[in-house]
This record gives structure tokens, sequence and C-alpha cells, in this order.
């Protein structure tokens, strides 16, 4: 990690605490002491569909690649290293294809096939999105923040139907790019042609998009639960906003190391919304935090477990 980086991340848990003191650490432990051991393994056990879910959106995208296992262990390693170290979400994007080539696919329908994933989730999160927004216009009819969701949601429609009407000469102006970056990355590659179009195709392309639709709404459910078990009873429809909303936010945030301080940010300023105390929406972030802490320690393990196996088979068939 950079230097800056470092800097960025002690200024962000910086603003995590000072955040969490201001809102008063005594609710905040109260809080989460309702939920106790037994709600946050439910928390946890919750997620962990979602985790196997995107695994297999991210075959859809590239099937012939790998198997499907090794593209469910890829994208736990991914989720693992961009929520636990103290990288971006960018490191965790590398991790992940690493440990898919590890799985026995070649690095570059590895990085493709996540970058078709990619744009598939962050995709299907416009749906849910503009769904949270319309759901908080109706439930503050009259706001004075109405008209800014109104202006937000006309951009979001318009940013989508530009992607899709010029989507043709995006794929082509990117496989150029990726082509002269893979000539400088590889070495020996003097002709590097991509195919791009391949894994924005229907049959791959509408599997992943729906898997991450349902995964999104599913995320909504996970906040409902987690919050009916701190003792906050919100309705699913609040739910809805919180996560969508919430998550959005935290997306500003990418290129914090785990978005320390701006995820907590965002559920506390959405949770006010429906009268939910700063110190409650700072416990639901926490418990979000712990959460992926228990189930990101493992994906670790298992990152190190892929490399170990790699580098013992790369041992067995180098002669000495």
């Amino acid at each position: 990690m950079r230097p800056a980086k470092y800097v960025l991340f002690v200024i962000a848990v910086a603003a995590l605490a000072a955040l969490a003191l201001h809102a008063g650490m005594a609710e905040v432990l109260r809080t989460l002491a309702v939920l106790g051991w037994g709600g946050f393994a439910v928390v946890t056990l919750l997620h962990v569909p979602v985790i196997v879910a995107m695994g297999l959106a991210w075959w859809s995208a590239g099937q012939g690649v790998a198997a499907p296992s090794s593209f469910v262990a890829a994208r736990w390693v991914r989720d693992s290293v961009g929520e636990v170290l103290p990288f971006s979400q960018i490191g965790g994007y590398l991790s992940g294809v690493r440990a898919l080539s590890l799985g026995g696919a070649r690095l570059v329908s590895a990085a493709l096939s996540m970058l078709a994933d990619l744009v598939a989730e962050f995709g299907a999160k416009l749906p849910y999105v503009l769904t949270a927004i319309l759901a908080l216009m109706a439930l503050l009819r009259g706001d004075y923040l109405v008209q800014p969701m109104i202006a937000a949601l006309i951009l979001i429609v318009a940013g989508a139907v530009l992607v899709f009407l010029f989507r043709a000469r995006l794929i082509a102006a990117f496989e150029n790019a990726a082509s002269r970056m893979m000539r400088k990355w590889i070495p020996g590659e003097r002709d590097v042609r991509l195919n791009l179009a391949g894994y924005f195709s229907r049959d791959s392309f509408v599997p992943d998009f729906t898997i991450h639709l349902i995964a999104w709404f599913y995320g909504a459910l996970e906040a409902w639960v987690t919050f009916r078990l701190m003792g906050i009873k919100i309705t699913g429809v609040e739910a809805l906003v919180i996560d969508s909303l919430g998550t959005s936010l935290r997306a500003l945030g990418f290129m914090v190391p785990a978005a320390a301080g701006v995820q907590e940010a965002g559920y506390v300023l959405v949770s006010l919304l429906f009268g939910i105390a700063p110190a409650q929406g700072i416990a639901f972030s926490l418990t979000r935090r712990a959460r992926d802490l228990a189930i990101g320690l493992p994906g670790l393990v298992l990152w190190q477990f892929l490399e170990a196996k790699a580098f013992r088979s790369l041992s067995v068939t180098t002669p000495p």
C-alpha cells in the first residue's frame, strides 16, 4: 500500500472513531449487546449464500474458463481481501483474478470475465437503487428531499440509457485499450486479441445480471434481520432503502481501504431518515464489518491454501 493510502486509512479510522464517540459509544455497545453472539451468528450465516451466489454469477460470465467451484472460491478471496486487508477495492479485484487463475483459468480470461461480472453487478445495482429512491419518495412525500431524489433518478436513468445505446462502441474501445495494456504486461506477447463481446453475450450476461439483482434485494432482507436482532423495528421497505442507499454511499469511498468511516457515515445518514439514532446506525455498520471479518479471515486462509497448492504443483513438475 502506498504512503498516501496509509495516511488515508489512518484518517478514515480516526473519522470512524470520532463518529462513534460523537454518537455515544455506550449506546453503540448496548445495541451490539442486544444483538449478542447468537444474533451475530445468524447475520453471518445469512450472508454465506450471497458469496456462493455471486461466485456462480461470475461463473455465468466466464463459463468454460474454470469450474464453478473455482469462481466461488475466487469471489470469496476477492471479497475477503477487499474487506479485511488494508487495501482498496481494487486490491480485492486483483486478488480475485489471481485466485481464479490458481483455479485453472488463464490470467487474461480471468480478468475479462471479472470485468464482465463487475459490469453485471453494478448494472444490477441500478434497478435496486431506483426501487429504493422511488420507495423513499413515497415515504417522504412532500419532503424537501424529494426534488433532489427526482434529479438523481433522472440522472441514473439517463446514464443507463446512454450506456445501453453506445454499448458496442464502449466494448470496442475497451478491447483496444486492454489489448495495449496486455502487450505491456505479458512478456513476449506482440499480438494480444481480446474478445470482450463474448463475455457480454445474452447467454452469459443475463444470468449474471439476474443473480446479482436477486443478491442485491437479498441484502435488504439481511438488513431487516440485522436491525430486528438488534431490537430496532423497521419495515421491509425501510430496510431496502437503508441497504441500497447505504451501500451506494459506501461505494463513493472505494479508494479508502475497507471504506473505513465512509460506510458508517453512509448508514448513519440514511438511517436518520427513519428516526434511527446515529449510535444504532454505527452498530449496524460495525455488525456488517464483523460479519465480513468472520467470513473474510477463512477466505484469506483459502487464498494461501490455493497459493501453496499451486507452488507444490510447480515444484513437482519442475525438474531439479
